[in-house]
């Protein structure tokens, strides 16, 4: 069956120039950062080279492969270098640019129709290479930040690598005919159209992704201190969820000692430095796989999974040194501020609260037990 390539380009053309001025609407407004204008402008900068294109084959412009074709490789480096800047900010486009235009040097100089064939081949294979590009930056957004359509996008820009690939190795061996457009059949026009579907398919692919950025931020919002960054109630409520119920747990209970007088001698400033201290320590120590929870006041609520007892005493001993040092160089003035904990072992099985208790009356019972050291431990019945 014959394929209508001309109609799959044009439609291609105005998808990617309608993106591109949707994403640059938001950026002229402040509300997107620079990956939307590169975005933008690499959807318009392809789509104006896919436009030529066809109006070449349509109508036959001699200086439209010298510049639709290097206005290709310019935009889908700007496309990758967006994907690049929304995953990292800070993220340096130099190189990258630098080297799209080292590639579209050549295609500047070449519009012999006999060499259309060798165009579409190094074309095919420098798009892939900046999808490569993409999918890998998209790849480590999605385990970084934790972001399900990373994965959407990682899948979208490696589908078109093969596609791309595929036709490269069609038209170095001469088998795409000798026009982009037109009807075509064969394997070389449905690796075109997949090619085409898949662009389409892509072109808003970073808003989605800005949205589930914007509602993880705003879910963090609701569910963190937002003085110390610790995990709130809510966000514990969220967190005990994804326990397996007989998951080994380990629950820590911290409470800073004379955190009134530490209020009083130097002041409530002093006092939210303590807090954000404590938490800055526990927070390293306990790794990614811990969880800190600002239990209220100047407590806090270690939550340990799959780590025995003796483990988080370790970690607790360490937790309690290091702060208790931290104050002694910050808070001189303040006397003797340490730390008591309390632990306690299970297993999840819906108790988080009933652990949580335990572990504070161990909390508790330290506290009163060793009213004059500043590390002050005990583990709960």
């Amino acid at each position: 069956m014959a394929l209508d390539l001309t109609t799959l380009y044009v439609v291609a053309a105005l998808g990617m120039l309608v993106a591109g001025f949707v994403h640059l609407v938001p950026v002229a407004t402040g509300r997107f950062g620079t990956w939307a204008l590169l975005w933008g402008a690499g959807h318009l900068v392809v789509g104006f080279g896919t436009m030529m294109a066809v109006l070449n084959d349509s109508i036959g412009i001699a200086w439209a492969p010298n510049t639709g074709n290097p206005a290709a490789v310019i935009g889908y480096a700007l496309i990758a270098g967006a994907v690049l800047r929304f995953a990292r900010p800070e993220a340096r486009l130099t190189p990258l640019l630098g080297i799209a235009a080292i590639l579209a040097v050549p295609l500047v100089f070449s519009d012999d129709p006999t060499h259309f064939h060798l165009r579409v081949a190094y074309l095919s294979v420098v798009r892939a290479s900046f999808d490569v590009v993409v999918v890998i930056a998209a790849l480590r957004l999605a385990r970084r930040e934790s972001l399900q359509t990373g994965w959407i996008v990682a899948t979208l820009f490696a589908i078109t690598v093969p596609l791309f690939l595929g036709r490269a190795w069609l038209a170095y061996h001469d088998r795409i005919g000798t026009q982009l457009t037109g009807l075509h059949d064969g394997l070389g026009a449905w690796l075109a159209a997949g090619q085409i579907a898949f662009i389409i398919f892509r072109t808003f692919s970073l808003l989605i992704l800005q949205a589930e950025r914007g509602q993880t931020a705003l879910r963090d919002q609701m569910e963190r201190d937002q003085l110390t960054g610790a995990l709130n109630r809510a966000g514990l409520d969220r967190v005990s969820r994804t326990f397996d119920p007989q998951t080994p747990l380990a629950v820590m209970m911290l409470d800073i000692d004379r955190f009134k007088a530490l209020n009083d001698t130097l002041g409530h400033a002093a006092g939210d430095a303590a807090l954000c201290t404590l938490a800055d320590i526990a927070r390293a120590a306990l790794g990614r796989n811990g969880h800190l929870v600002r239990w209220g006041g100047d407590e806090f609520v270690c939550l340990l999974p799959d780590t025995a007892v003796d483990q988080a005493i370790t970690l607790g001993d360490a937790i309690a040194a290091e702060f208790a040092l931290a104050m002694q160089r910050d808070a001189p003035a303040a006397g003797a501020i340490g730390v008591s904990i309390g632990t306690v072992d299970g297993v999840w099985a819906g108790q988080i609260a009933d652990l949580i208790s335990r572990a504070d009356a161990a909390m508790y019972r330290a506290k009163r037990a060793h009213p004059r050291t500043s590390i002050r431990y005990e583990k709960a019945a």
